[in-house]
């Protein structure tokens, strides 16, 4: 499949070309399948229903900052049929996830602060 193909395939998706998607294949052409073939592996694994993938997604990208991917998975959560409060919920979880890791990375400065160190 050629780059254009699989970049209307993603728009079929998204509603939308992604952006990174169309810079990186004019950079590096060959890897936009590698990157189309692995989400169909994600998606296709059996465990987890394809709802809760796009929110785990949507709350991820989140965690990590990445506003472009956060809109990017919550357009495509949407047009998979989550509903605006669910992915809000995903993003409220994701917030309290990163959040909370506070405790765990100021673990050491508490151990000095409190002589355990």
């Amino acid at each position: 499949m050629d780059v254009e193909e699989i970049l209307k395939k993603m728009e079929e998706v998204i509603g939308e070309k992604p952006k990174p998607q169309v810079l990186f294949a004019k950079v590096y052409p060959e890897w936009l399948e590698r990157q189309m073939n692995e989400r169909k592996f994600v998606m296709s694994l059996p465990s987890i229903p394809e709802k809760y993938k796009h929110l785990i997604m949507v709350a991820a990208a989140a965690a990590y900052g990445s506003e472009t991917c956060t809109e990017m998975f919550a357009k495509i959560a949407k047009r998979s049929g989550v509903s605006d409060r669910e992915i809000a919920e995903a993003l409220l979880i994701a917030r309290f996830a990163v959040a909370s890791t506070i405790f765990a990375t100021a673990t050491p400065a508490l151990e000095f602060l409190t002589g355990e160190k």
